[in-house]
């Protein structure tokens, strides 16, 4: 199991060739894809920013929705995550440490295109950036 974050998935929706086969072939080597429960909504917005962006079609935007849905991430609660949701902050938008916290939580790798991510201090999770690299605490 892999936790990905807002960047990886949307960068897999929109099909940025530099990180598709990437991020499919750690999701395809790791099996489950989970999500903290913001994460939909994340994604969502961020997609409707590149449609009025007109970075993509209007009408994709539905199309991409539901290829997000269809996508069956094992979406977490939040709650349980907010103390070191609170304890990450510092370095990290709320967000972000939510995904951190998450793969920590899980004992596993968060996939992200930010970079940013893996230089959090006192982090206690990977962070694979879909180029390859992998940071470890």
């Amino acid at each position: 199991m892999i936790v990905l974050d807002a960047s990886a998935l949307v960068a897999l929706l929109v099909g940025e060739p530099a990180v598709t086969d990437a991020i499919a072939a750690i999701g395809e080597a790791d099996g489950r894809w989970v999500v903290p429960e913001h994460t939909v909504i994340e994604v969502t917005s961020a997609l409707r920013g590149l449609a009025l962006g007109r970075q993509i079609e209007r009408d994709e935007l539905s199309d991409l929705v539901q290829e997000l849905i269809d996508l069956d991430l094992d979406v977490w609660p939040t709650a349980p995550l907010l103390p070191r949701v609170v304890e990450l902050v510092d370095n990290a938008s709320a967000y972000d440490a939510a995904y951190l916290a998450l793969a920590e939580e899980l004992s596993t790798t968060l996939v992200t295109l930010d970079q940013r991510l893996s230089t959090v201090p006192g982090i206690r999770c990977a962070v694979r950036i879909p180029d390859g690299s992998t940071s470890r605490p």
